[in-house]
């Protein structure tokens, strides 16, 4: 299956990247959602995305026109939610056979059973699913076992860890509680943004559809996750799941419906080799979702913005994303969220979401694992672009 999945996101990558010079590219972390819709089915790919910088701090928009998170893991997932939205602007509960959808108990929609979403990543996801050396003594999964061993070997494993701006790699979050400011920023403050590794544990416990989503649907969950290299089972399944099990079932338990703590399928690719590159990275992040047909945009990651003289806004930013939002509200007659002054407002409407990322923070911090690093406030208080 783990080769299955990673054919089809390279085999996507390329097909759609065919005509782009790839020295435009950059060198390719990539990574992919691929939906099946039951056991038989092979895949497609849904989304994609490949980069590996981040925004840098006097780029960051109060319009929510930047991208801050360039890391493939996260423009592949920005691009589910697009692919999302286009499914939920054409549901239509009178033709069940053609939508991903079914009705759950309190109204909201849910993805049918058999239809599983599957992450594919070239190389081990930044911050804590990176940190082991080669040597590590790992004991041999039985075959067949799928079942997660996390390991433990020292005291800053599991911690939460942020990218640094303008380079590569990750530090651990200082225990001190630093808050960042807009305008501690504008003046050169460093930006920091969570690990991958962190916000894919995040997806693991709230989903990949985010707050805005969760108005309409539940949370949408991983079944599996493969990687191309640098992977270790004991040290990714800490990383994007187990350490929130750490200390046994309590965390679980005190989620509220529909969440959960979710532990994907993890492994790796045995025979599908694109050849590790090494040596700086380009700034450059190609996306493509599903809903996009063919067309793939390339951003300039340490801008936020489509590469190119204009500096155009990416489809997969905040107000573009927002604008969808917008768009299903309107489809499904709920004027209590087209009041909403602005976007963090829509957000933090969203209860039950935000029930259990409060708890998730909390027990972050319980385990001792660091505070989770927000953006400024200022960043997410856009209202939409027609009321302005």
């Amino acid at each position: 299956m783990h080769d299955q999945i990673a054919m089809l996101s390279h085999q996507c990558f390329n097909s759609l990247t065919a005509r782009i010079q790839h020295s435009l590219l950059g060198r390719k972390i990539l990574a992919a959602i691929i939906m099946k819709k039951g056991d038989d089915d092979l895949g497609t790919t849904v989304s994609l995305g490949t980069g590996n910088r981040c925004v840098k701090g006097e780029e960051l928009s109060l319009k929510g026109e930047t991208v801050n998170d360039c890391h493939a893991e996260i423009i592949s997932r920005r691009c589910f939610i697009r692919f999302l939205y286009s499914e939920l602007l054409k549901h239509n509960p009178a033709s069940p056979a053609n939508t991903l959808f079914t009705t759950a108990q309190d109204n909201r929609l849910q993805i049918k059973p058999g239809i599983t979403f599957h992450l594919y990543i070239s190389t081990a996801p930044c911050g804590d699913g990176a940190l082991f050396d080669k040597s590590c003594s790992e004991p041999p999964t039985k075959e067949g076992d799928e079942s997660h061993h996390p390991l433990f070997e020292n005291m800053k494993q599991g911690k939460l860890r942020t990218k640094v701006e303008n380079g590569e790699g990750t530090i651990p979050v200082e225990s001190s509680d630093i808050v960042p400011t807009w305008d501690g920023i504008q003046h050169g403050e460093r930006l920091r943004t969570m690990s991958c590794s962190d916000k894919i544990l995040r997806w693991n416990v709230l989903g990949l559809q985010g707050a805005l989503l969760s108005h309409f649907i539940h949370p949408v969950y991983l079944s599996s996750v493969t990687l191309g290299y640098l992977y270790s089972h004991g040290h990714l399944a800490r990383a994007v799941c187990c350490r929130m099990s750490r200390d046994g079932e309590e965390f679980q338990k005190g989620l509220p419906y529909p969440y959960a703590l979710n532990h994907p399928q993890i492994g790796r690719v045995s025979v599908y080799d694109s050849t590790r590159q090494t040596g700086k990275t380009k700034e450059s992040s190609v996306n493509w979702s599903l809903a996009d047909g063919t067309e793939v945009e390339v951003l300039d990651g340490t801008k936020g913005k489509v590469d190119g003289p204009h500096l155009d806004v990416s489809r997969v930013s905040k107000i573009n994303l927002y604008n969808l939002f917008r768009q299903l509200c309107t489809k499904n007659s709920r004027q209590d969220l087209l009041a909403m002054a602005s976007y963090s407002d829509a957000k933090a409407a969203a209860a039950d979401f935000q029930n259990a990322r409060t708890l998730f923070f909390k027990a972050l911090e319980q385990m001792n694992y660091g505070n989770w690093i927000q953006k400024p406030l200022e960043e997410k208080s856009f209202m939409n672009s027609e009321a302005e």
